[in-house]
């Protein structure tokens, strides 16, 4: 199908973007890298009058170390992140993310922050970036804020941004001495998105587990912590039965998704089974100089 009509701007710099965004309200969309929204449009699942292409505001972009992490701007892309040798040195996990997230073209226009403001429940970026603890900053015309990223999508395809807000950037923070990551997925082979994905963070430091930060995405309504594999791992060691018993966690209290792809039963096993696969990776990076 064609996308219905609509009308396109692409202003010049972020205070533009904040204008465009308040003059056309809800008649308009937001596109980065357009990798979610046009097929939507193509469907008619989304009509917007007004398309406002972030491209133009140079503010979005860049990767910059600041005193207690790095700052990746909204619009760094897939790809970008993916060739970022220095960042990726400094963020465990996070390459090896990026690097499964769908295909060669879609990892060369999708965006990070378009990843984060699309809200997409099976989506694998948010699962890692909840486990590194980032931070949403967000702008309008208002001013600018600082969210944690846990707790920012609320729902399917639906985020704490309000009317005339953007996501600007992320920020995460640099993780401990000691840590390792990992990312561990099933996928649905058409669409390679995540029947079931769990990224998993920690800090290890003479065999026993100081530090841990779990996260799932594709399992349930929103990307979201795995607290009680968590509060498992602090203390214990990094054997396979202690990850296991951690893993067997990750399904407490979770009402899983149901539909053509997979059952709840399904994605539920699906669940444990990458846990456990995360966290045995993870524990055996950990210590030791990750790869970028």
């Amino acid at each position: 199908m064609y996308p219905a009509e609509f009308a396109y701007v692409r202003p010049d710099g972020l205070d533009a973007v904040f204008t465009a965004v308040d003059e056309y309200a809800d008649d308009a969309k937001v596109i980065a890298g357009g990798q979610s929204l046009l097929p939507l449009m193509k469907l008619r699942l989304a009509t917007p009058a007004m398309l406002i292409d972030l491209a133009g505001a140079g503010e979005l972009s860049g990767q910059h170390r600041t005193p207690s992490g790095v700052r990746l701007g909204a619009m760094t892309t897939y790809r970008e992140l993916q060739h970022s040798p220095h960042t990726l040195g400094l963020l465990p996990g996070l390459g090896e993310t990026v690097a499964v997230i769908a295909d060669t073209q879609v990892r060369a226009r999708g965006t990070i922050g378009g990843a984060v403001a699309h809200g997409d429940p099976t989506a694998d970026l948010p699962a890692m970036l909840l486990a590194l603890e980032a931070q949403v900053h967000i702008g309008s015309r208002r001013g600018h804020r600082r969210v944690a990223l846990d707790g920012f999508i609320t729902g399917v395809f639906s985020t704490g941004l309000a009317d005339g807000e953007i996501v600007t950037a992320l920020e995460i923070p640099l993780p401990p001495a000691g840590t390792g990551a990992a990312y561990e997925k099933v996928e649905q082979p058409a669409s390679h998105l995540a029947l079931a994905g769990v990224a998993a963070v920690l800090t290890v430091e003479a065999g026993t587990v100081r530090r841990a930060r779990v996260a799932m995405t594709g399992v349930t309504t929103t990307p979201r912590r795995l607290t009680a594999v968590e509060r498992a791992l602090v203390g214990s060691t990094t054997s396979d039965v202690a990850l296991s018993e951690a893993a067997a966690l990750a399904v407490d209290g979770v009402v899983p998704l149901d539909d053509v792809h997979a059952s709840p039963q399904y994605r539920l096993h699906l669940l444990e089974v990458a846990t456990r696969q995360a966290l045995q990776v993870a524990a055996r990076r950990a210590g030791a100089r990750w790869a970028a």
